[in-house]
């Protein structure tokens, strides 16, 4: 190979390597991203709640997110905002609000990046769909946000603990019929403990948790599903985002996971700096076809 020609691949491969691509990839990631909306005088105000995971052996530096809302039908910015998060612990989950405002309903997306020093970290873009502001006699919109959980005491030569959750519901339609939640905690396809709350009517764009009390081996794994029944009918679910041990949670420490509702669009990861790789892929097949050539 000509010098020229060595000088140009060192050029590029360091292009690659400063775009971040052949980092470890999943990292830090955005693991959800929920969107609630409700009306504010003559705008639509969306609260913007991402939950991000730190999967490495390390804690993170200072980190910040930042939120944008995109029309897709002309491709312009119509809301942004950023706020600083401070670190995520390795092996853990953080998760911040940032409050936005669109001036009409429709179809909208979502765009959250995380940043470290200025560096994206991650990005996820999740549609989503304004409804206006429901009139009198509309039907509820359920919406499960998220879920706290702590240990209140340990049993049974703490073998067992007594965990309260607390999924939190959010209304965004016309007032609801009277609303049951429901929550499972899983172990196999043949353990399970399942509790339930009454949570009465809620009213439009109102929020409430509902409480439920279980008693379960510490030793033990748990998927978590939510269930809200109105009138008899279950008209939302969803499934905590991860898998919870509770042997690793302290007594007496609130935990929140993200809910992730059945059936609803779902944050989409993009890992930053691959566009510029495969314009750099394309160049370098360009320069090896045409040096060929020359030979």
């Amino acid at each position: 190979m000509k010098p020229a020609g060595f000088l140009f691949l060192l050029l590029v491969l360091g292009s690659v390597l400063m775009s971040g691509c052949l980092r470890e990839y999943g990292s830090v990631e955005v693991t959800s991203v929920d969107v609630m909306s409700s009306q504010q005088n003559d705008e639509i105000k969306l609260t913007v709640t991402p939950y991000i995971r730190n999967n490495l052996d390390a804690d993170t530096g200072l980190l910040s997110v930042r939120a944008k809302v995109r029309d897709p039908s002309t491709n312009l910015i119509v809301a942004e905002k950023d706020s600083d998060i401070g670190y995520i612990k390795s092996k853990s989950q953080a998760s911040t609000s940032l409050s936005l405002k669109v001036p009409n309903p429709g179809d909208y997306e979502v765009e959250v990046q995380v940043l470290e020093g200025g560096k994206s970290l991650a990005q996820s873009f999740t549609p989503v769909k304004i409804r206006a502001t429901p009139g009198q006699g509309q039907p509820a919109d359920i919406k499960l946000t998220d879920m706290n959980l702590v240990i209140t005491k340990l049993v049974n030569d703490a073998s067992n603990a007594v965990v309260e959750v607390s999924p939190g519901i959010y209304n965004q339609g016309g007032d609801s019929r009277p609303l049951t939640v429901e929550v499972t905690a899983r172990v196999d396809p043949y353990t399970a403990y399942t509790q339930s709350d009454e949570l009465g009517v809620i009213k439009s764009t109102n929020r409430i948790r509902g409480k439920v009390s279980f008693v379960l081996p510490r030793n033990r794994e748990y998927s978590i599903s939510v269930n809200i029944i109105e009138g008899g009918k279950t008209v939302v679910s969803g499934n905590v985002n991860e898998r919870i041990k509770l042997n690793e949670i302290k007594f007496n420490t609130p935990m929140t996971y993200a809910i992730i509702e059945e059936g609803k669009p779902i944050a989409t990861p993009r890992e930053p700096g691959f566009g510029l790789a495969i314009a750099l892929a394309g160049i370098l097949l360009v320069y090896g076809i045409r040096a060929r050539r020359k030979r």
